[in-house]
């Protein structure tokens, strides 16, 4: 038994790490298997059983010892500073593939229910990596942080978090309020109230920054965003230059991650803002991602036998693209790829613009 709960254990390891790991887990995977089968009598029910041990004892030790855990130590008071310190909280991914990050955000995604499924999500994360190459989400999200802090001015400190890679931002809220901030603008970037914004104050909640004396105010999240949905419709309409050219748009929903309510407003706002330029070729459709993408392919499909020529698809649902979103696109292009149809995906070239924009506008009324 002790020999395929040690097989198992090596080729769960062989599919979550990467890089040099990766190469080492699986060269001695093979290893043991070949020894297995060549000197171990073939008790195919021993093997199964010490496979199944073997998923659950990586699985809870992901969890236990693996995972990336977010220390926050009492904090000390500091010097108090002048400046409002405006803090922009993403859900964040890593550059590459972080398995300690990763599993971090699959526990706080689902809960005690990782503990089963921990090893099969990273696996997957991992492919997303290994298909898609490194995430520019920091880079972006630095690129907003810049741009307002510009915008602001001098009486602002502007700083990036976030909630499932470093800097984690209950580090970073002790870390300014040790400096001495005392007023502090927490901005959730997310565009509607869903699993990430209700995790982020909960996160917040627990920390009690009340009894330190800390001011703290909430900007509002993006579905109601007119700038921000017009930024979409250009987009599309700019990518729709031909008008003797039959379109399709699938503006896709995140019913999972994101307030349904809130983003059905927001993708209605972006079909009416189309619908108004009375183009009467361009069939929409707003699909949500579930059943395994069935409803967008459906309604994709629904789109093809329209007689499109051209099919945009829209994901309107993060304020910037993580790799689940982007290789969600890839697989999605693939199901409806046909050698007839022309595809794009759309992203606002302005995207970065608007939301330096919309943040310096909430700031400014949150301040007065």
């Amino acid at each position: 038994m002790v020999m395929p709960i040690c097989l198992g254990i090596l080729f769960g390891l062989s599919i979550i790490f990467d890089g040099y790991m990766e190469n080492i887990f699986t060269i001695v995977t093979t290893i043991a298997v070949y020894t297995y089968f060549i000197y171990y009598e073939k008790n195919y029910k021993s093997l199964f059983i010490g496979l199944l041990l073997s998923f659950f004892i990586i699985n809870i030790s992901i969890m236990v010892f693996i995972k990336d855990d977010i220390k926050v130590e009492s904090i000390e008071h500091g010097d108090t500073q002048d400046e409002t310190l405006v803090m922009l909280v993403y859900d964040g991914e890593s550059k590459k593939y972080n398995l300690r990050e990763r599993a971090n955000e699959i526990y706080f995604d689902q809960g005690y229910k990782s503990y089963l499924t921990s090893m099969y999500n990273l696996h997957k994360y991992k492919g997303y990596y290994d298909s898609l190459g490194t995430s520019e989400f920091k880079d972006t999200a630095h690129k907003v942080s810049s741009g307002l802090r510009s915008k602001l001015g001098p009486k602002y400190k502007v700083v990036d978090a976030y909630m499932y890679t470093k800097p984690y931002f209950e580090n970073m809220v002790q870390e300014v309020v040790e400096l001495g901030y005392k007023n502090i603008i927490i901005c959730p970037m997310f565009i509607t109230q869903g699993k990430d914004f209700e995790l982020f104050n909960k996160r917040l909640d627990s920390m009690e920054l009340n009894k330190y004396g800390v001011n703290v105010k909430l900007t509002d999240v993006f579905y109601k965003s007119d700038n921000l949905a017009k930024s979409y419709t250009n987009e599309i309409l700019g990518n729709i230059k031909n008008e003797d050219v039959d379109s399709g748009v699938l503006l896709i929903g995140l019913a999972d991650e994101n307030n349904l309510e809130q983003d059905i407003i927001f993708r209605e706002k972006i079909k009416n803002y189309i619908e108004k330029e009375k183009n009467t070729k361009i069939q929409i459709k707003l699909p949500l991602l579930e059943n395994n993408k069935d409803d967008i392919i459906k309604s994709g499909e629904q789109l093809l036998e329209f007689g499109v020529d051209v099919l945009h698809v829209v994901i309107p649902t993060c304020t910037i693209d993580n790799m689940y979103n982007k290789n969600l696109v890839e697989s999605i292009l693939k199901e409806l790829d046909t050698s007839e149809v022309r595809f794009h995906y759309i992203e606002p070239k302005d995207k970065v613009k608007i939301l330096i924009d919309e943040m310096y506008t909430q700031i400014q009324l949150i301040e007065k």
